[in-house]
């Protein structure tokens, strides 16, 4: 008796997992290719930052070659995050800090000028008007 019962639940699962119909198994989701790029790009910049303030800790690198190289890969960033808001809209609101580095920077207002630009309230650096975060010091923009 427990062999046929045995039995009856074995070919029930080989049945059931033979049978499953292509309309029962949901699709796969859909994957933007530049998106999926674009984030990339942004962990190899936030890994650059990382490696950039262990060398300067280390002794390795100058003041002044520091706050350049930093200020590169902060606009770089900014720049690249501008651009996934754009393919990706909600990717940009969900975040609620920006990293600049290994720290992490509170959002802080910042005001638009008489030139059109953004003045960062953090750092009183001067950004293009699509950019979100700023790119000396990576605080967030205010929206337009």
């Amino acid at each position: 008796m427990i062999v046929l019962i045995c039995a009856l639940l074995a070919v029930g699962a080989i049945g059931f997992t033979l049978l499953v119909r292509e309309r029962d198994i949901p699709p796969a989701p859909v994957e933007n290719p530049e998106l999926k790029h674009l984030e990339n790009r942004r962990q190899v910049l936030y890994e650059n930052l990382r490696d950039l303030q262990f060398e300067y800790h280390q002794g390795k690198l100058s003041d002044a070659d520091y706050q350049a190289l930093k200020a590169g890969f902060l606009n770089d960033l900014a720049n690249l995050m501008a651009s996934i808001e754009q393919l990706h809209p909600e990717t940009g609101k969900m975040e609620e800090e920006a990293v600049a580095g290994n720290l992490i920077v509170k959002h802080r207002p910042s005001s638009k000028d008489q030139s059109g630009s953004l003045v960062c309230f953090a750092c009183g650096a001067e950004n293009p008007v699509h950019h979100r975060f700023c790119g000396q010091c990576g605080a967030t923009l205010p929206e337009k």
